[in-house]
C-alpha cells in the first residue's frame, strides 16, 4: 500500500511540468490573440468578453466545488481593488498597446513584472528582502528595457516612433499594475483561497470594463469577424478561465518558486507565435533586449 501511494504521488508530480507548459501556452498565446482582437475590436470590448468567458469558467468551478464567495465588505473592498489594479487597467492597457506594437514585443516587456514585483514587496511585504543578486537582476531586466525601447526613443520625433514608444511604456505600466496587485494580495488577502481570489478579481474588474466601455467608446462592440470571435473564445477560456484553475492547481501543489518559472517561458511562447503566425520580425536588437530582461528574472530568483 505504500508504495502505491508513493507511485500516486510520483506521478503527481511529474504532471506539473506538464501544468507549467500548458499555462505557459495558454497565457504566452494571449499576446498573439490579444493583437488578432484589436485589430477589430476597441480594447476595452475585446477585455470585457474576455473577461464575461472567464468569470462563467470560473463561476462554474466554483459552483461544481462549492466554494463559499465572500460577503464581508472588507474583503470585497480588497478585491474590487485587485480587480482595478490586477486586471482591468493591464488588460486594457495591453489592449492599446498591441495597436501600435508586436505581440512578441508586448510578451517580452511583459515578462519586467517580477522587478517590480520585487521593489514593491520589499517595501509592503515584510517577509521579502531586497539583496544584492536582486538588485543586480533589475539592473540587467531594465537594461533589456531599455534596449528594446532605443529604436524608438531615436524616433520619438516621428508620430510611428512616439506611438510605439508609448505602446512599450502602456506594457510596462501594466507590468507594474500586476506587481501592485500581487504585493497587494499577499499583504491584505494571503488567508484567502486562489479560487476565490481570481473570481472576485475577474468579477469585479468586468463590470469596471462595462463602465469604462461606455465612457470611453460609448459602449460595447461585438466582434465582426471569425477571427476575432476565435480570439474572444480563446482569452476568455483558455488565456483567462482555464489558466487560472491549471495555475492555482500549480501553485499549491508545486510551490510558488517553481511556479513562478512560467515568467520564463511566456516571452518565448509569444515571440515564436509571434513570428509564426503573425510574421512578426525579430532583429539583434529585439534578441539581446529580450536575453537581458530572462536573464535578469533568473538573476533575481536565483538562490545562494
Amino acid at each position: 500500500m505504500a508504495m502505491s501511494g508513493d507511485s500516486r504521488t510520483t506521478r503527481s508530480g511529474g504532471s506539473y511540468p506538464v501544468l507549467l507548459g500548458l499555462i505557459a501556452l495558454a497565457w504566452g498565446s494571449s499576446y498573439l490573440f490579444i493583437k488578432i482582437g484589436v485589430e477589430t475590436l476597441p480594447p476595452l470590448s475585446l477585455v470585457f468578453m474576455r473577461l464575461l468567458v472567464g468569470l462563467a469558467i470560473l463561476g462554474a468551478v466554483v459552483v461544481v466545488t462549492r466554494t463559499p464567495l465572500p460577503r464581508d465588505p472588507r474583503t470585497l473592498g480588497h478585491l474590487a481593488i485587485l480587480g482595478a489594479v490586477n486586471i482591468a487597467i493591464p488588460f486594457w492597457l495591453i489592449g492599446w498597446a498591441e495597436q501600435h506594437i508586436s505581440s512578441g514585443l508586448a510578451g517580452i516587456l511583459q515578462s519586467a513584472a517580477p522587478f517590480f514585483t520585487l521593489v514593491l514587496a520589499a517595501s509592503f511585504v515584510h517577509d521579502e528582502h531586497i539583496t544584492r543578486d536582486r538588485v543586480a537582476g533589475m539592473a540587467i531586466g531594465f537594461l533589456g528595457i531599455l534596449v528594446l525601447s532605443a529604436p524608438n526613443l531615436a524616433e520619438v520625433g516621428t508620430a510611428a516612433g512616439a506611438q510605439r514608444l508609448l505602446g512599450e511604456l502602456a506594457v510596462v505600466l501594466a507590468s507594474l499594475g500586476y506587481a501592485a496587485g500581487n504585493t497587494y494580495a499577499r499583504r491584505t488577502l494571503r488567508e484567502t483561497r486562489p479560487l476565490v481570489l481570481a473570481t472576485g478579481q475577474v468579477g469585479w474588474a468586468l463590470a469596471m470594463v462595462v463602465a469604462l466601455a461606455f465612457l470611453v467608446d460609448g459602449g460595447i462592440t461585438l466582434p465582426s469577424v471569425p477571427e476575432a470571435w476565435f480570439a474572444v473564445g480563446w482569452l476568455g477560456s483558455v488565456g483567462t478561465g482555464f489558466a487560472y484553475v491549471i495555475f492555482f492547481r500549480l501553485l499549491t501543489g508545486w510551490g510558488p518558486t517553481r511556479a513562478s518559472l512560467v515568467a520564463y517561458l511566456l516571452p518565448v511562447v509569444a515571440v515564436v507565435l509571434g513570428v509564426v503566425v503573425l510574421g512578426e520580425t525579430v532583429d539583434a536588437t529585439f534578441l539581446a533586449g529580450a536575453v537581458l530582461i530572462v536573464g535578469g528574472i533568473w538573476v533575481v530568483n536565483r538562490r545562494g
